[in-house]
């Protein structure tokens, strides 16, 4: 089974394949607004390295968010345009979930962070976490999305797939 994981939701590019078990290669990097620009290049270089073609994937895994308004949408349409055009099944993951590497997440405003990391002392922070004035930890997302997916049941219908953003966009605002 080939399986491509990717997560376009925030700080990271990321593009992973993966046949039966085994991880075949990942690409991670930085990519906060270059997503949209370098998602399809790394993925058509990383295909033609292993000669697969975008059709013999069985399995898509993305992240679905919280994240940026571009971000999420970027693996989203990738994996809804193949269900299109093939059998492909995909999965959704939180993008929090898979920064943690936990089932459960929690999101929070920036301004009671002091306040829950008093409480919870021995708590990691992982992903942008320079917001919060902590050092960034590099954390192995591809693993994590796919242990994740591993527990999740492929979507029914992908055309439903609605992604989960940070903060409500500024037209809807403006349009209510």
């Amino acid at each position: 089974m080939l399986r491509l994981i990717m997560d376009t939701s925030n700080q990271y590019l990321l593009i992973a394949l993966y046949k039966n078990e085994q991880c075949l290669e990942v690409i991670q990097e930085m990519g906060v607004k270059r997503q949209s620009e370098n998602a399809i290049p790394a993925l058509s270089a990383l295909l033609q390295k292993y000669n697969i073609e975008l059709l013999d994937i069985h399995e898509m895994i993305i992240t679905l968010g919280p994240g940026s308004y571009t971000g999420v949408r970027v693996a989203m349409t990738i994996a809804k345009t193949l269900s299109v055009i093939s059998p492909i099944k995909i999965k959704a993951v939180s993008s929090l979930a898979s920064y943690a590497a936990l089932d459960n997440e929690r999101l929070i405003l920036i301004k009671d962070f002091d306040d829950f990391m008093r409480d919870y002392k021995d708590f990691k922070v992982v992903g942008q976490c320079e917001i919060v004035g902590y050092h960034n930890i590099e954390v192995d997302l591809a693993n994590n999305i796919y242990h994740l997916a591993l527990n999740s049941d492929s979507l029914k219908n992908v055309d439903a797939l609605v992604p989960r953003y940070l903060k409500d966009v500024e037209a809807k605002k403006i349009c209510l």
